[in-house]
Parts: structure tokens; C-alpha cells; sequence
């Protein structure tokens, strides 16, 4: 009877936040499988803001640990003409299972419509990642497509569960950041308009 309470209430916590998003936050398109070790994620979502706020916040590496949850420290170690090296730390974690992780990125960046980012060495054997823009009139297609493959092992059980939590909490968290500045560039154009 505890063993069939606790997976209820684990697979609840795993699943519920992927099915209920904020109010005011537009639906969004995820999906999380695997083959073998290699987890794949594509994520969609159409978000009523500029294209150039979401690309402020997309290229805001340092800033990233202010508004992605599990995130700790990132910076950028250098610059070059192939793009930028970046270092993050952070937290693989969800209820029972936590995990550091700590990486470096080759980050390249398309001008207003693509990042991809690359891990060079880490706790990550494969990460591959890239978020492009698409504007839809007044607003902004958010894509992402990623694959990933840790070096540490996860849950048997809920494994991918938890891996789709925390992936789903990142991209939402971003999501998020976006929006919240697009509502005060809003503000800010009102504010400074002529009465």
C-alpha cells in the first residue's frame, strides 16, 4: 500500500507541472524520448513578444542563473570568431535524485534567429542544443531541439521522468524570463508614449 501511494504521488509530482502551465503562459509543445542512453527533446511555444526580447534573453548566458532554477554559476571563459566558451554549473535535480553538473560549451550564435550550443567537456557526454527564432507578425516562434546524454546514471525507474521534469522546468523558466521582459517593454513603450 506505501509502495503503490509513493509512486502515485512521485509520478504526480513528475507529470503534474508538464500538464499545468501558468495562466498567462501561451501552450507548449514538448516531447522528451529516448533511444538507448540518448535522450531527445524537441519544444515549441509562440510567445507574444518581440523577436529582439527574445534574443536578449537567449544570449544573457551570465545572467541565466537569475531566472533558470537550476542553474548556479555560468560565465563566459572566451570569445572568438567559432563563438564563445561558456562554463555552467548547476543542479540535475528532482525530488529524490540530485546531481551536480558541471560543463563547458561552444556556444555559436546566428544574429536574432539561433543559438546551438556544443559541450566540449564536462558532466554531459553528448549535449547538443539549439534554440532558433522564428517571427510570426507581432510575435515569435521559441524552438529547441536537443540531445543529451549524461555521464552519471539516473533512476532506473523514473529516470526519463525526471529528465523530462527538469528539461521542461528549464525551457518554461526561460519561457518565463522571456515574457516577463517583453510585459515590461510593453510597459515601458506606454509609459513613454504622449498623452
Amino acid at each position: 500500500m506505501h509502495t503503490a501511494l509513493l509512486l502515485m504521488l512521485t509520478a504526480t509530482a513528475l507529470w503534474g507541472p508538464l500538464a499545468h502551465g501558468q495562466d498567462d503562459r501561451p501552450p507548449i509543445d514538448f516531447t522528451v524520448t529516448r533511444t538507448g542512453d540518448l535522450v531527445h527533446t524537441e519544444a515549441r511555444i509562440d510567445l507574444p513578444v518581440s523577436q529582439a526580447v527574445a534574443w536578449e534573453v537567449l544570449t544573457d548566458y551570465e545572467h541565466y542563473p537569475r531566472f533558470i532554477s537550476s542553474i548556479r554559476q555560468t560565465k563566459i571563459v572566451s570569445r572568438s570568431t567559432d563563438g564563445l566558451i561558456v562554463e555552467q554549473q548547476g543542479r540535475f535535480g528532482f525530488l529524490f535524485f540530485s546531481q551536480d553538473v558541471n560543463v563547458h560549451l561552444r556556444v555559436s550564435e546566428s544574429p536574432k534567429t539561433m543559438v546551438e550550443a556544443h559541450v566540449v567537456d564536462g558532466d554531459l557526454r553528448v549535449m547538443d542544443g539549439r534554440y532558433e527564432l522564428t517571427p510570426l507578425g507581432s510575435t515569435v516562434r521559441l524552438s529547441y531541439s536537443g540531445r543529451l546524454v549524461p555521464n552519471f546514471s539516473l533512476p532506473p525507474i523514473f529516470g526519463l521522468s525526471i529528465v523530462r521534469h527538469i528539461l521542461f522546468r528549464n525551457f518554461t523558466d526561460l519561457v518565463d524570463e522571456i515574457l516577463r521582459r517583453g510585459a515590461e517593454t510593453t510597459t515601458d513603450s506606454a509609459a513613454g508614449e504622449p498623452r
